[in-house]
């Protein structure tokens, strides 16, 4: 059994897999090592309600004097720069030298940035600290430029329309959201974004970013185009961090690899969680970047380290909060050999009649139901009815 758990990154998963060890009756040392200046906070109110104002503080995984009940200590502000298996130490920047039992990385990964020079009117949106500076430049009336069509770029120009700024979204696809929501789906945000004024350019890229006159900036399109912006965000993903995984010898893959209860296959001592970890599914390593992942895969983590038999692990699923509309997304639609309309804003994903996934607009009670009747084989005609209780549509 451990006697010392050093956790690298103090975000929402780090955080969680700390906690998880206490309520599994973890009683050895755990260290939680990060970056920020900041206790663990949840992410998704970043690019909503905290960057609206809505919220004076992020979502905090804990209150301040939870950590000290659970005998969890934070080294904040904190960088890792090293692991060594060997020894069963990480090395910090400032040269302070750590050993460790069980070794769980949850570093998450870095914005991805622009393949262009820094510009004053830039702003990325991963960190608490980034929400911060954009609601700091938000002035209403203020021309937004959002490179990135996905949930983070979508989001930050929906709250940015409501602070009072205009909004055009640049997006190098041929349909935003295109990474992980149905087509149907993202149709449904894009008229959203329409009806509430956020300009969306589709299939173009930003090319040179140059300052104006006037004191804004103008940014230039692949198709030779110009946009005058004050304020540019930037949400176009992240770059795992996994230089200090590879550096130890530990395998990655777009991502640290893992099994299925997030040990390294390299180390029994370490095991990976949250954004940064890399589970092989249907012959492919593959990362998910979210809230409920997070929380899932820290728990896992935790059992495993442990000794402790896994638990049912839960159907993935996400959210995204946009122009007033809440839209949420269950399993895997991308399997699906057949779609179910039900009702103008729920589809329903079937294989071989069985339901394996779900998006539903602003309709919580279906998606509720439909998680608890995941792999059950339904009958369409019965669920495309939106009158009729999606529990009656389980087959005999």
């Amino acid at each position: 059994m451990a006697e010392r758990i050093v956790i690298l990154g103090a975000g929402h998963a780090g955080g969680a897999t700390a906690i998880a060890l206490r309520e599994l009756s973890f009683s050895g040392s755990i260290l939680v090592v990060g970056d920020e200046p900041h206790p663990p906070y949840e992410r998704p109110s970043l690019s909503k309600d905290y960057l609206s104002g809505a919220e004076a503080d992020p979502v905090w995984l804990a209150p301040a004097e939870r950590w000290a009940e659970l005998d969890v200590t934070l080294k904040l502000g904190a960088e890792a720069v090293a692991i060594d298996r060997d020894k069963g130490e990480i090395r910090l920047a400032d040269g302070t030298i750590e050993a460790f039992d069980t070794l769980v990385l949850a570093m998450g990964g870095r914005v991805r940035r622009l393949p262009l020079p820094d510009h004053a009117a830039v702003r990325y949106l991963r960190t608490a600290d980034d929400a911060r500076a954009i609601a700091a430049a938000a002035t209403p009336g203020a021309r937004a430029l959002v490179i990135g069509g996905g949930v983070i770029g979508l989001e930050a120009a929906s709250t940015l329309r409501g602070l009072g700024l205009s909004a055009t979204v640049i997006e190098a696809g041929e349909r935003l959201l295109g990474r992980n929501v149905p087509a149907e789906a993202a149709e449904w945000l894009a008229a959203a974004h329409a009806r509430i004024g956020v300009e969306v350019k589709l299939g173009r890229s930003l090319q040179s970013l140059e300052d104006a006159a006037d004191g804004s900036v103008l940014a230039r399109l692949d198709d030779d185009s110009t946009i005058e912006a004050d304020l540019v965000v930037v949400g176009i993903g992240i770059i795992p961090s996994t230089e200090m995984a590879e550096a130890a010898g530990l395998p990655v893959a777009g991502g640290v690899l893992v099994g299925d209860d997030y040990r390294s296959p390299a180390d029994d001592r370490v095991f990976v969680v949250g954004d940064l970890a890399a589970r092989t599914r249907d012959g492919a390593a593959a990362r998910m970047e979210t809230w409920a992942h997070a929380q899932t895969s820290a728990r896992a983590a935790a059992l495993a380290i442990l000794g402790q038999p896994p638990e049912v692990e839960p159907t993935p699923w996400f959210w995204t909060a946009q122009c007033g509309h809440n839209l949420q997304i269950l399993g895997d639609p991308a399997s699906g050999d057949a779609v179910v309309s039900r009702g103008d804003a729920v589809r329903l994903y079937l294989r071989d009649g069985a339901l394996v996934g779900a998006v539903c607009l602003d309709q919580p009670r279906d998606f509720a139901t439909a998680r608890r009747l995941m792999g059950k084989v339904l009958i369409a005609e019965t669920a495309s009815d939106p009158a009729t209780d999606l529990r009656k549509a389980v087959a005999a």
